[in-house]
């Protein structure tokens, strides 16, 4: 893969006063330890051209496979730091089962947690920070969704007052971000009260017909309804990143990496 392209979203919601102009987000996700240039540069120098208030992490920058290397993650994570930019870090399918299965990947992922949390990254396991910009009170937090929703040919109802259970209920009166990797239960996350989901893990569909979308979810579901792109429902939104790397299934057909930029604004 030599390159990636720049989606951008706008996000309108009545939490900011009318016309006015809120934060600008760019959003991560399903790097798998890809390398944009020389310690991520291009793509490093993209993130800032965005100017972003915060960058929001939604999972798999690194590849959960024993004896992994993760250096083409952490060395982004260290320039877009070093550059002052806030991170907020979200856990995928491979950092959380890197975490859950010590007994197969070791100390792979107390390493990189580690190794983040130098650079002043926390990853949110089921965890909430608040962060103000541009006039605008959030509520950041991090879902670990469970490890059998990611199995193959799942076909499980994902339960609302499971989310409820693990990160408790959001506060009305802030804009509500919810990291979730897995975007196909967006409908859940919306009757919590996320303002505004952020996905990835399903790689745009792998391969994309024009028209019609993404043909295929990692978990074998065909055309997926939230494949990638912009979404709303009963006012809430959800963007999914068609991800900016590949891991596995190593193609791309109409289906470019994507850089996600979200900007919002007053409704």
């Amino acid at each position: 893969m030599s390159d990636f392209k720049i989606f951008e979203y706008e996000i309108n919601t009545a939490k900011l006063p009318a016309g006015s102009t809120g934060p600008v987000f760019v959003m991560l996700a399903d790097l798998h330890n890809f390398s944009y240039g020389e310690g991520n540069e291009r793509l490093a120098e993209a993130i800032f051209a965005q100017e972003p208030d915060t960058v929001l992490v939604a999972g798999d920058l690194p590849v959960g496979r024993p004896g992994a290397d993760f250096t083409p993650a952490l060395e982004l994570i260290r320039r877009l730091r070093e550059g002052g930019l806030p991170i907020f870090y979200g856990n995928g399918n491979h950092e959380y089962r890197m975490r859950l299965h010590p007994e197969i990947y070791g100390s792979m992922y107390t390493e990189y947690t580690a190794a983040l949390r130098e650079y002043g990254v926390k990853p949110l396991e089921n965890e909430k920070v608040s962060f103000s910009a541009k006039g605008l009170d959030m509520d950041i937090y991090g879902y670990e969704l469970p490890e059998f929703y990611y199995k193959k040919f799942c076909r499980a109802i994902f339960r609302q007052e499971d989310l409820e259970k693990a990160i408790g209920r959001p506060d009305p009166t802030k804009f509500n971000i919810l990291l979730a990797h897995n975007p196909i239960y967006f409908d859940s996350y919306a009757w919590w009260g996320a303002d505004l989901t952020v996905s990835g893990h399903l790689h745009g569909g792998i391969i994309r017909i024009p028209g019609i979308g993404g043909i295929i979810t990692p978990q074998a579901k065909l055309f997926p309804r939230y494949d990638a792109g912009k979404f709303k429902k009963n006012g809430k939104n959800l963007v999914v990143s068609r991800g900016l790397g590949t891991h596995t299934v190593n193609i791309r057909i109409f289906n470019p990496a994507e850089l996600s930029v979200i900007r919002l604004k007053g409704e």
